[in-house]
């Protein structure tokens, strides 16, 4: 044996493969030359937006169980007047949270390019409303423990809304998911 074919660090190379098109399984890869096809990124009813479909719907079946324990609990004699209107004020936001967000779930199922918009408002209304209502349940019963459980309520809810809202406003997916087609 020559000294070259015995040190594998002074043997020529082997020769190149032919080079030809990349191919993905049996056909050859394509690649847009449209640049709004290139930079559309992500779309469809996946990622993240896989979850705002489990919130929406969890949140409807929450709401089914908090009208009907709320309803109950106005029927209670034992109520006074202040927190009787309170109660009733509780009611009517949950009432009208539960037929915006099948509102909402609606829009999601239909690809509607209105859910963005529907979503973040849902999702800031819901904030709004439901401290004003927890605020007003609070005064009625004169604080105490349950003004420190409301207040725990309302940051749950700001800490848990500000970034869906950030997301439904700032994600590519749901831009790309909900717009308007162009024909």
């Amino acid at each position: 044996m020559s000294e070259a074919e015995e040190d594998p660090y002074r043997r020529a190379p082997p020769a190149a493969a032919a080079r030809g098109a990349l191919q993905l399984g049996d056909e050859p890869l394509r690649f847009s030359t449209n640049r709004s096809e290139r930079n559309s990124g992500p779309v469809g009813r996946g990622g993240w937006l896989i979850a705002v479909a489990v919130m929406l719907a969890w949140s409807l079946l929450y709401g089914i169980v908090n009208l009907a324990g709320l309803t109950l609990m106005l029927a209670s004699p034992e109520l006074d007047a202040n927190k009787h209107a309170a109660l009733q004020f509780f009611v009517l936001v949950s009432g009208a949270m539960f037929v915006f967000n099948v509102t909402v779930l609606a829009l999601y199922g239909m690809k509607s390019p209105w859910f963005p918009r529907a979503y973040v408002a849902w999702l800031g209304v819901d904030l709004v409303a439901m401290a004003v209502a927890y605020g007003l349940l609070a005064q009625a019963t004169g604080g105490g423990f349950l003004g420190v459980a409301i207040a725990a309520a309302i940051a749950r809810a700001l800490f848990w809304n500000g970034p869906w809202i950030a997301y439904a406003i700032m994600s590519d997916r749901v831009k790309n998911t909900f717009v308007a087609r162009r024909g």
